[in-house]
């Protein structure tokens, strides 16, 4: 062979192993996730509860086994969807309301999309926390949204993420509902809350070699 051959060969093996690295994995989320948005109006506090969301995590599949042992370092992808209609609030008239003003006919779905992170430096072996940078879209309003989120790992070697987001409901076009002829009138904050679990079987599979 040729220098010239020996260098192509060199540069489409050095391609490959590039792309092998860059295989993404997708770890399965478990059901016993959670996922809530409370607020508060002029008489009481409310929350409405998700009764299904979907969770798509993606990672770099040679750093899988990170999710047992370290801070995850290859990240690649992370969406959640929510249908507007799956969140319940204990009573079907407020229900409504909600889907009214979160305008669940023209924009079924909440959506995040993680777009960057930082791992920031902890002492606690058990946990970690990131720095996310991403979008979230309700009412078919998108922005900018940053959070820490704190992940622990459990003694059965699951890994349990907790996030609480404040924001405003102008913010994302959003009118206030209000019920019972406008005496019940909310207020324009709420937190979303979530709890996402990865089981330890479901990070086993992900590790392990196809």
């Amino acid at each position: 062979m040729t220098r010239a051959q020996i260098a192509a060969v060199a540069l489409l093996a050095l391609i490959g192993t590039a792309a092998g690295a860059q295989e993404t994995t997708r770890v399965a989320v478990s059901p016993d996730s959670k996922l809530s948005i409370e607020g508060t109006s002029n008489l009481h506090g409310w929350s409405c509860k998700a009764e299904k969301f979907d969770a798509a995590v993606d990672l770099d599949a040679a750093s899988a086994s990170q999710l047992s042992a370290a801070r995850p370092t290859s990240l690649k992808h992370v969406k959640v969807t929510v249908p507007v209609k799956s969140l319940k609030c204990g009573h079907d008239a407020m229900d409504n309301i909600m889907y009214k003003s979160l305008k669940a006919d023209d924009s079924p779905n909440i959506s995040y999309v993680l777009a960057s992170f930082d791992a920031v430096p902890d002492d606690n072996a058990t946990s970690f926390t990131l720095h996310a940078k991403g979008t979230l879209t309700i009412a078919g309003t998108e922005k900018p949204l940053v959070m820490d989120v704190t992940a622990t790992r459990l003694s059965d070697g699951s890994i349990k993420a907790n996030g609480t987001v404040p924001l405003k409901m102008t913010d994302y076009g959003i009118k206030p509902p209000k019920a019972l002829l406008g005496t019940l009138r909310t207020g324009d904050e709420v937190n979303i809350k979530f709890e996402l679990i990865v089981g330890a079987k479901a990070i086993a599979t992900a590790s392990s070699p196809k």
